[in-house]
């Protein structure tokens, strides 16, 4: 699924609110018959192919076994070889759960050991020429992940072409290949990868580098933590807009957790979301189009105990849109067509047992809006930094921290695989000088921890 990817202030007002919605979803010819878990792009823009579990598209009146194509006004099976190749009158439960198109090539993912009644072609496969074709034949779940046009795999696979290859891996001529520097476990499980501010982001269930659940790798060979990384169960969804990366999932509060089920990385450390709203579950996906971020999170804003699935955030203002959502269940997302495509839950009430639906954007009317402080946010990033000058440094750097923050405080220094490799009592105002002398050449975590507060910095050592 291509990317094109929260925030938190103190002061606000409110815009509107509506009881009821004014949004205007709209059936695509009768749905599909059972779940959406995926969505591409066809090469030239014309088509969206929609992947899940589905048996039919439009009430069972045309055959689609899990992929079929949606031009915007009418279905087609055309050139999808039979989907999953299972004809039965229910169909089956295997769901396509990643899409990825390239000019002769269409990649699927499942959540299977078997497409099309070979096992052969287990957990992902690739259609060319008219023809399903093994990819990679890896041993578990797999999924397929794009950013910056480069292919990526994700999953729990940790073999493939029946070799020992764990994630992550990339699609260079016509075949995985490792990416260099990983450092993944077996039981890691790979979900979502962004491309923000010259890195690309992984985000999942696993612990690499000293950081759970997040990591960042530069496109040759190093990778980084993210801090400590994330809190709570998994990552589901990563996604950059403006100066923060959105990182979102199932967060319950507890260790690393800043808010539930969506926390921003501001390139130095974790930050909540808006205070205003509250998310009762899964941040499913988020995506950001014509210069705003849309979340599939199914929330509430303070004092309201309305459930709604989706938001909007323009820099300016973060909107509720599309009206309710008290089925609580909503998927991924895709903008074609100048529309908005959501899987949604069977009990969707404005377009019930069709499972997926689109919102058309123009002349959209939100449901509630508040106008956000861009000057406070970045205000309350920068009192919750510590800064690090020069950086990168050779000698010695300074570290400075908000003069609220003062009393004996510990300072440690994680290296790029989360090894701890020095620990100092601090005593000051507000700054510090560490010596570097001792110390290799690389990237590293700082963390200064105090009775009532925890800053966190990036440093680069070059010599």
């Amino acid at each position: 699924m291509g990317r094109v990817c929260r925030k938190w202030v103190v002061a606000f007002w409110l815009l509107s609110a509506a009881s009821t919605s004014r949004a205007q979803w709209q059936s695509l010819n009768g749905g599909v018959t059972h779940l959406v878990r995926s969505f591409a792009l066809s090469s030239d823009g014309a088509r969206l192919l929609i992947g899940g579990s589905f048996p039919y598209v439009r009430q069972d009146s045309l055959r689609a076994n899990g992929l079929a194509w949606w031009d915007g006004q009418a279905w087609s099976i055309e050139g999808l070889a039979g989907g999953d190749g299972d004809t039965s009158v229910f169909g089956s439960n295997n769901p396509a759960v990643s899409l990825s198109i390239r000019p002769d090539t269409i990649f699927g993912s499942y959540l299977a050991g078997q497409w099309q009644h070979s096992t052969a072609l287990r957990y992902a496969s690739m259609l060319v020429d008219g023809t399903w074709q093994a990819c990679g034949s890896p041993e578990s779940t797999f999924l397929f992940m794009e950013a910056n046009g480069r292919l990526f795999n994700g999953g729990r696979a940790d073999t493939l072409y029946g070799e020992f290859k764990p994630m992550v891996n990339e699609w260079i001529g016509g075949a995985w290949q490792s990416v260099p520097g990983y450092s993944f476990s077996t039981t890691a499980l790979v979900t979502d990868v962004e491309y923000w501010q010259g890195q690309y982001y992984f985000g999942g269930i696993f612990n690499a580098f000293g950081s759970r659940k997040m990591v960042a790798f530069d496109g040759v060979d190093q990778w980084t933590p993210l801090g400590g990384g994330v809190g709570g169960n998994f990552v589901s969804t990563v996604c950059g807009y403006g100066d923060s990366l959105y990182v979102g999932g199932f967060f319950l509060p507890g260790p690393d957790v800043q808010s539930k089920h969506l926390q921003i990385w501001d390139g130095q450390a974790w930050h909540p979301f808006f205070p205003q709203v509250e998310f009762v579950g899964t941040v499913a996906d988020m995506q950001v189009h014509e210069g705003a971020l849309y979340i599939a999170g199914v929330h509430t804003w303070a004092g309201d105990t309305t459930w709604y699935g989706l938001l909007r955030y323009d820099g300016n203002q973060l909107c509720s849109i599309g009206g309710p959502m008290p089925s609580g269940d909503n998927g991924p997302m895709f903008f074609f067509q100048d529309n908005l495509y959501l899987g949604i839950s069977p009990m969707f009430p404005s377009v019930p047992n069709e499972f997926v639906a689109y919102l058309p954007l123009d002349g959209l009317v939100p449901d509630t809006c508040v106008a956000v402080s861009s000057t406070a946010v970045s205000e309350r990033h920068a009192q919750q930094r510590l800064i690090v000058l020069p950086n990168p440094a050779t000698d010695h750097v300074t570290l400075r921290w908000p003069a609220s923050i003062h009393g004996a405080m510990q300072l440690l220094l994680f290296d790029e695989v989360g090894r701890e490799v020095f620990s100092q009592m601090v005593q000051g105002e507000s700054d510090a000088r560490l010596m570097l002398s001792p110390m290799a050449p690389g990237h590293y975590t700082l963390v200064l921890q105090g009775h009532d507060a925890t800053l966190r910095g990036q440093l680069t050592i070059a010599r």
